[in-house]
């Protein structure tokens, strides 16, 4: 390749073709509980999704479990309870309102573009954001360019929530983040999510009764060669559909999803480790002989890349302290949750490996949760972002706990709350925001605040 050659793209005119009171880029699980909240507290929403669906890791990412966390109500329980209705979600405890459960991503997508649709969202899909427009002192973003089959066009908006999981207007609008750990800037892995079909339940969950995660078969096939995938055992789940699982249990080290050639090649990656872990249970798993492969992720999951440095920065002692804030917008109580971005088990704050139950005690007590402020939301030097995804201002650590994506849609609906405020009454910059009125408005509408 010659990185001589140099192009130089032509000046040109750009239409708008497009403008909002709050323009959200990024329909997953922060994107879609800002703009819900934005559009309800009287704020004109629109939602840029550079796929064909809201939800993000839920639905494009097939992610198919969420985990119990009992501290997020609203627009999150909406979503679970209408999947419930439509008979798209299997509870882990009926009796527990802030259980978890398996979920149809399917049935998620249409559950989602109806709650847009119904609080009056306009949602763009397949439009990727490729540059960033901002005011003369270069404190306010005044549009964004995106890039589409049509070309490339600019929507303006007053108020601008980064829900892209990466980060991407934030750094395209020159906002300071840090990426990975301290040292080796390694992130966790990523994740390519498959579901298998035609499985016989009660054979298979007979038999993980006694081999839980099928931890003793996985670690003897490793031992023999058969399997080469760097992680402990195999985390899988049944799904509404009989006979359908889902499995969150490949694991692909040490590329960044911001990268265009390392998500490339880690997607290829999760393919081939697909294949391995399907085969390894048909070979060894009794309930698995005849299950066949249904499902690939369409794009694959991602846990951590940039985290966009905000008025304050969230950490691992704030999530072991259960540390709270005046200006909370939403609560948490996933503990911090490392996936070794060298390998298998758990990763510690100190850089060691421990087992998932050791260091699950890196969180709250039962009972207790931590806040997340919204300090952590405020873009640093901008006047008019705000941020609602993993990416909010962490550390290493503390992104660990807080990139629970129930927690992920909690932060988004107090960030749309904030946003239609500055909207609504006119305010100059996202520090301007009355937080108590925030908490009021989010609290009216379920939220644990």
């Amino acid at each position: 390749m010659n990185k001589n050659l140099k192009f130089i793209e032509p000046a040109r005119e750009l239409e708008v073709i497009a403008e909002a009171d709050v323009v959200v880029v990024g329909g997953g699980p922060g994107g879609v509980g800002a703009a819900v909240s934005a559009a309800r507290n009287g704020a004109k929403t629109l939602i840029l999704e550079r796929f064909g669906t809201l939800g993000g890791t839920w639905t494009s990412g097939i992610l198919s479990a969420i985990m119990v966390n009992s501290s997020v109500r609203g627009i999150f329980t909406e979503f679970q309870r209408e999947m419930d209705k439509r008979g798209g979600w299997s509870w882990w405890n009926k009796d527990d309102p802030s259980s978890g459960g398996n979920y149809d991503s399917e049935v998620a997508k249409v559950v989602l573009d109806q709650m847009a649709a119904k609080a009056g969202i306009s949602v763009l899909y397949f439009a990727q954001v490729a540059h960033v427009f901002k005011s003369e002192d270069g404190r306010r973003v005044t549009g964004v360019v995106i890039q589409s089959k049509e070309g490339r066009h600019v929507i303006t908006g007053k108020v601008f929530i980064d829900s892209s999981g990466d980060g991407d207007v934030s750094a395209l609008a020159g906002v300071p983040y840090e990426i990975g750990r301290k040292g080796d800037h390694a992130m966790q892995p990523m994740t390519m999510m498959f579901k298998l079909d035609n499985v016989d339940t009660p054979r298979a969950k007979a038999y993980l009764e006694t081999d839980h995660n099928c931890m003793r078969a996985w670690q003897k096939a490793k031992a023999l060669g058969e399997v080469t995938v760097p992680r402990e055992d195999v985390l899988l789940g049944t799904m509404p559909k009989p006979g359908l699982w889902n499995f969150n249990a490949t694991r692909i080290l040490g590329y960044d999803a911001t990268k265009l050639k390392d998500v490339s090649a880690a997607t290829t990656e999760g393919r081939r480790q697909v294949l391995e872990i399907a085969s390894f249970m048909q070979n060894h798993i009794p309930g698995f002989e005849n299950s066949i492969l249904a499902e690939t992720a369409p794009h694959i999951g991602v846990r951590e890349t940039r985290r966009i440095r905000c008025d304050y920065t969230m950490t691992g002692d704030d999530i072991i302290q259960a540390r709270k804030f005046p200006d909370v917008i939403a609560r948490g109580t996933w503990w911090i949750d490392i996936h070794n971005p060298k390998g298998e088990g758990i990763a510690t704050v100190s850089g060691g490996v421990t087992t998932q139950h050791d260091a699950s005690k890196l969180g709250p007590a039962p009972g207790d949760w931590y806040e997340i402020p919204y300090r952590s939301t405020t873009a640093h030097g901008m006047d008019n972002l705000l941020i609602a995804s993993r990416c909010i201002d962490s550390t290493h650590e503390a992104h660990a706990g807080v990139r629970l994506s129930p927690q992920i849609c909690a932060i988004g609906e107090g960030v749309g709350a904030a946003a239609a405020q500055m909207v609504v009454k006119n305010l100059t910059t996202t520090r301007d925001v009355n937080i108590s009125e925030v908490q009021k408005t989010i609290r009216a509408a379920g939220a644990l605040v």
